[in-house]
């Protein structure tokens, strides 16, 4: 399944947050601070990143915006007790992925989640089928040279 980095500096919220990924058989990699969490995304493979807006040293807007340019496709799921419209808005300008009011709701959060995981999926399916394309594309020449030469020295 899925790695999910989950980042939020009230320890027993990241508890329940933590015991319901894993219950969906996701691996929780866990920080209580955005300068953690960012270590542990440039250290392991994070397929997913769920975090708290307001944090003592840096945002998580402030945060959304330097693992987005550490890795521009990462996804990023914002959980905040202090939503508005304009901080929705900013987080989407942004590249978050979502943005859920907290505390939040389990079953909204799996959906989104499983939105999210599936738009990875896609994205990897996406990039192998690219991939197959260009080979194909580079393969043609090739053929169309194995076909004349055996048409030249065959067909005589």
């Amino acid at each position: 399944m899925a790695r999910i980095l989950l980042i939020d500096d009230d320890r027993d919220y990241r508890a329940v947050l933590r015991e319901f990924i894993e219950a969906r058989g996701h691996t929780v990699l866990e920080a209580e601070s955005a300068r953690e969490g960012t270590d542990i995304f440039l250290k392991e493979k994070v397929d997913l990143v769920v975090s708290d807006f307001m944090m003592p040293e840096k945002s998580g807007m402030e945060l959304l915006t330097e693992l987005k340019r550490i890795h521009p496709k990462v996804l990023f799921i914002m959980v905040t007790g202090f939503a508005t419209l304009e901080t929705t808005k900013e987080a989407i300008r942004l590249g978050a992925y979502d943005i859920l009011p907290k505390p939040v709701e389990m079953d909204q959060l799996a959906v989104v989640m499983h939105r999210a995981l599936s738009t990875i999926e896609l994205q990897s399916h996406l990039s192998t089928v690219r991939g197959v394309n260009y080979a194909l594309l580079l393969a043609i020449p090739l053929w169309l040279g194995v076909g004349y030469l055996l048409f030249r020295f065959i067909g005589r």
